[in-house]
């Protein structure tokens, strides 16, 4: 599951081959579609893509605004993605009676596909370097001059790129090579999103934990969204792939476009350490309790075992993720590496009188706000960030209680979540109608309470204010027995009715949601005002350093925007073994035993005879991809998809720090898997017709 990479130790010991030094390998990078490598891609495949292939492949390709990558695949809206990537629409559309999570899901007609709750999907329709602007308006700030500046000149340049269409536009500003650039990007806004396929979780998440982030794998890690238009029909696009069911050759040219959520590849490190020291090891150590409560309370029930999967898929898919990336930090030779890169190119701006001059010290800058930063951490991340956000009453209270609040103020004035660019994604999560259970609800918010306690200690300020006299166990009872917020109408009406009608509210959600917030905006404003500018200021310095050492041919680091990247189908060697770039259906009838994870969905079982053993199942690939490229489609020269990204291998573990295309493999589900999944096990013929799979 391609949330991030995972680890092995032979990974991290990879020293004499990691991609930690310029020019970078041919198959590394992820970029900018104003930015590609058009060079590199005419000499080593002689493909030189035509100014029409590149708006037609940016205009098929679609971000799940949650966090995932698609494609349009027809005509008619269909978009294609990942099964784990929909979970948490089906499991919003299931309940005891009908568990469309196991069981699946397919819509034999337009009438019976089902709205996802809050889903939006974007499509990228331009975007604009307004660099220039942004540093203007930046020039000699610091400190709270520097971020009120920042984010009032942000919210002028995203209000005059959405207009009068926010419910159908959405503008970000994306800051590429660490504020060295910024651009505003213009998509397409659809939130009328509904699901039409979703395979059992047997077939979708074969394997399991034990499988995932592996390979040879046998996922079916694929389902289908119809996007709706605002009258209701299914959208008229001109723009979409085609299904290529005969796949790509070994060695063959293919792309990804996706969206790569976060790589750390450009930092500093001081920076590394500080990830390495107290932000994986911290957060590992959470959520891996986190997993143990959610194991302990599937083991009550059937329904209570129904309810967690879906959370506790996540939670095991972050750990094992961050894992991965916790061990690439440890090992010594990624970080030599990374220091003797950081070494030559700080030489190269110190030991020139005029660089030094014009760029001034930006490691130090960064190393004197890293030890705020480590200050400051557990406080940000319990009572800021991470304070009930395993507890759906609280996300909702603390969105009523911040949200009200800011959108009373003027826009450039807010805080960026919630600023008019970004209301309409906040509006859609916050009314949509998902099933509530308190009982669940009751353990994940008592165990929120009870970690605040302990980090933060039993005399601290916050704690006290929070719990009072209440243990953790009583205080998260009170709350989800008596708070109304779990009605989606309950939710409009306070939001609609702003921030005085929330704070009249006798809700206990809301009330605690106050008493967070009071200490929460001190930490917030602490960031924002004196270490993330501060931050970004020295980031922007190493910039301008880097372009003016190496130009645009580095891309930047990931930031959740459509990119490009380039590769070929391969295989790779593992300790003197051949591992071959397909895996085919017949070798997931063999893997399958009788008992989970590895037992086979009755579907399946009643079509083995059906299906064609040989046809490809899962493939790799020498793109480069890290999470968020959940979802990206696979395509070829021709523009064809030939895969659906859905992981890496397990070589991949250093994906947000390093690239190496030796071992470093993208795991996709082969369209001919897609093919016969659709034709024989689940007969979907409207869709197969839809598709055009011959």
């Amino acid at each position: 599951m391609k949330n991030a990479i995972r680890s092995t130790t032979r990974g991290v010991l990879l020293a004499s081959t990691l991609c930690v030094s310029l020019p970078t390998l041919a198959a590394e990078g992820m970029w900018t579609m104003d930015n590609l490598p058009l060079a590199t891609l005419e000499k080593t495949y002689g493909f030189k893509p035509t100014p029409a292939w590149l708006n037609k492949s940016m205009r098929s390709s679609v971000r799940l605004a949650g966090g995932c990558s698609g494609s349009f695949v027809s005509a008619q809206g269909l978009v294609l993605t990942n099964h784990h990537c929909v979970i948490g629409c089906v499991e919003d559309l299931s309940s005891e009676q009908q568990d469309l999570i196991n069981k699946g899901f397919l819509a034999k007609s337009n009438s019976e596909e089902k709205q996802c709750p809050g889903m939006e999907v974007n499509r990228l329709e331009k975007t604009e370097d307004v660099t220039a602007r942004m540093q203007k308006a930046l020039v000699g700030l610091s400190g709270k001059a520097f971020s009120e500046a920042k984010k009032a000149e942000q919210s002028l340049i995203e209000k005059a790129c959405v207009g009068d269409a926010g419910d159908e536009r959405r503008c970000d500003i994306v800051e590429l090579y660490g504020g060295g650039e910024y651009h505003v990007y213009q998509y397409a806004r659809y939130q009328d999103v509904r699901l039409v396929f979703s395979p059992e979780y047997a077939s979708g998440f074969f394997g399991g934990d034990p499988d995932n982030f592996n390979f040879p794998r046998y996922n079916l890690d694929m389902s289908l969204l119809r996007v709706y238009d605002r009258a209701g029909k299914p959208l008229a696009n001109a723009d979409w792939f085609p299904i290529n069911p005969k796949g790509a050759k070994a060695g063959e040219l293919v792309m990804t476009l996706g969206h790569p959520g976060s790589t750390q590849r450009q930092l500093t490190m001081v920076e590394l350490e500080t990830q390495r020291d107290l932000v994986l090891p911290f957060r590992l150590m959470l959520t891996s309790e986190y997993r143990g409560v959610l194991l302990q309370y599937s083991t009550q029930s059937e329904e209570k075992a129904r309810i967690a999967q879906t959370e506790l898929t996540m939670v095991e898919n972050g750990i094992k993720a961050r894992t991965g990336m916790f061990q690439a930090l440890l090992s010594p030779n990624v970080m030599q590496q990374k220091r003797e890169q950081e070494n030559v190119f700080r030489s190269w701006v110190k030991n020139d009188p005029e660089r030094s001059k014009t760029y001034g010290d930006p490691w130090q800058t960064l190393s004197d706000t890293q030890i705020a930063w480590r200050n400051l951490y557990v406080d940000y991340v319990m009572v800021e960030v991470g304070f009930g956000a395993m507890s759906q009453h609280i996300n909702w209270a603390r969105t009523l209680v911040r949200g009200t609040a800011e959108t009373a103020k003027p826009d450039s004035d807010r805080l960026r979540e919630f600023s008019d660019a970004s209301l309409p994604a906040v509006q859609a999560g916050l009314f949509a109608e998902v099933p509530l259970y308190p009982d669940f609800e009751r353990t994940k918010l008592a165990w929120s309470l009870s970690k605040l306690r302990e980090k933060l200690g039993v005399d601290n300020p916050v704690v006290k204010g929070i719990l009072g006299k209440q243990s953790p166990e009583a205080l998260a009872n009170e709350i989800v027995s008596n708070s109304k917020l779990g009605d989606a109408a309950v939710r409009k009406q306070l939001w609609q009715g702003g921030a005085d009608a929330v704070r009249k509210s006798e809700d206990p959600a809301i009330k605690l949601a106050y008493l967070i917030d009071e200490h929460a905006r001190k930490f917030r404003t602490e960031y924002d005002q004196n270490i993330e500018p501060v931050q970004k200021a020295a980031a922007n310095q190493l910039a301008k350093a880097r372009f003016a050492h190496q130009g645009t041919r580095v891309y930047p680091d990931a930031t959740f925007s459509l990119r490009l990247s380039h590769g070929v189908i391969r295989g790779w060697e593992e300790k003197g073994k051949t591992i071959t770039p397909f895996t085919d259906i017949g070798g997931l009838f063999e893997r399958a035993t009788d008992y989970d994870p590895f037992k086979l969905a009755d579907s399946w079982v009643a079509a083995q005879k059906k299906l064609n053993q040989k046809a490809h199942f899962n493939q790799v690939s020498t793109n480069d991809i890290v999470g968020g490229n959940s979802g990206s489609p696979l395509i070829n020269a021709k523009g064809e998809l030939v895969g659906l990204i859905f992981d890496g291998n397990i070589n991949s573990l250093g994906g947000s720090y390093f690239f190496d295309e030796s071992v470093n493999r993208a795991v996709s589900v082969h369209p001919a898997a897609m093919t016969e999944a659709l034709k024989h096990v689940y007969k979907a013929k409207r869709l197969v017709k839809e598709l055009e799979l011959h």
